[in-house]
């Protein structure tokens, strides 16, 4: 997420994520709240299949090119061709 230089206030992420093993990128956890137990996630990017600690997840933004598909998937269900 990028921020305009006029935008004023700190911008915060909202999003629970954990490093992807293999590529290493911020990849959605999939969760509303900071979980309790092991979490398998398939990363969007690479298609690794990993299990995460809870002490792996954090707040943080998902990797630009996640992002950017999650908008274009939800953008794509408002507006049907």
């Amino acid at each position: 997420m990028g921020m305009h230089y006029c935008q004023q206030g700190q911008v915060r992420p909202t999003h629970f994520v954990v490093n992807c093993k293999r590529c290493r990128h911020a990849v959605p956890a999939g969760v509303k709240a900071f979980p309790a137990d092991n979490l398998v996630i398939a990363c969007p990017l690479c298609g690794e299949l990993r299990r995460y600690r809870p002490s792996e997840v954090y707040l943080g933004f998902p990797h630009q090119l996640i992002a950017g598909q999650q908008s274009t998937l939800t953008s794509r269900r408002r507006n049907p061709r």
